[in-house]
């Protein structure tokens, strides 16, 4: 007999995975109807609610390259939308990829998924407002961390469904996320590596700082070198010490 991730899994695998979530939704699939049927937001979803909305993503991720996960991060993406609606007052879903992220977390521990699946979904959902983002995004440093990171493969096919499946009042995609990848700062960002950092872990050996602060200090110097231009570790490491706090901040 399967178990609960193998029946998902092949469900996710189908060839028709919008019909096979939907007949197994009262076992399965709850979520669908306490956050996504009837959420509307018409002000830029004209394809109708959460759950037509994340239908018309899933067709399009199952229209090109894609496996049972990319299938599964597409059904998750937008599931936090309703608490995010209801936090900023019905004016907005800003947020919603965290209240997303929290409650696929529950669902996707509770259905019995593996710590390596539940952690790229989780990233995926959490991450694609940053990928539509890539339209105007300006931060050198932003891009790079995204575009370089291992999962960025997943997240383009995500984001490519999710900007065919939200349309105009002419039932047209507002975007085309390929156009995002074109932008001359991503698509150099897409060629290049990132540049090495200049300060490392040990320029910080005087400050008694924890893991957070110490990611905190490395991130924000990484972030100055490659969009200040900042090229001197003197000063790369004042800045971090008075932005993120010394010894005793």
């Amino acid at each position: 007999m399967l178990d609960c991730q193998d029946q998902l899994r092949q469900i996710l695998s189908s060839s028709n995975p919008i019909a096979e979530i939907e007949s197994r939704k009262d076992e399965f699939f709850d979520f669908i109807d306490c956050y996504m049927v009837g959420c509307e937001h018409k002000n830029f979803h004209c394809e109708g609610d959460v759950w037509e909305h994340t239908k018309l993503v899933i067709q399009n991720v199952v229209a090109e390259e894609h496996d049972w996960i990319d299938v599964l991060a597409a059904l998750l993406h937008d599931v936090g939308k309703k608490n995010a609606l209801e936090r900023n007052d019905g004016k907005n879903m800003h947020g919603h990829e965290i209240d997303g992220a929290n409650i696929a977390f529950g669902w996707l521990a509770k259905m019995g998924f593996d710590r390596e699946i539940r952690e790229q979904v989780l990233w995926l959902i959490r991450k694609h407002m940053k990928a539509l983002n890539l339209k105007v995004m300006r931060s050198k440093y932003d891009i790079w961390q995204l575009v370089k990171h291992p999962l960025f493969w997943r997240l383009q096919r995500l984001a490519c469904a999710d900007c065919k499946a939200t349309l105009d009042v002419d039932g047209k995609p507002r975007d085309c996320f390929d156009d995002f990848l074109k932008r001359p700062i991503v698509a150099e960002c897409l060629e290049k590596e990132i540049p090495a950092a200049i300060v490392g872990a040990e320029d910080f050996a005087s400050q008694k700082w924890d893991d957070v602060r110490m990611g905190r200090a490395l991130a924000f110097c990484h972030k100055m070198q490659i969009n200040g231009g900042v090229l001197t570790k003197e000063s790369l490491i004042r800045a971090a010490i008075k932005t993120v706090g010394g010894e005793n901040g």
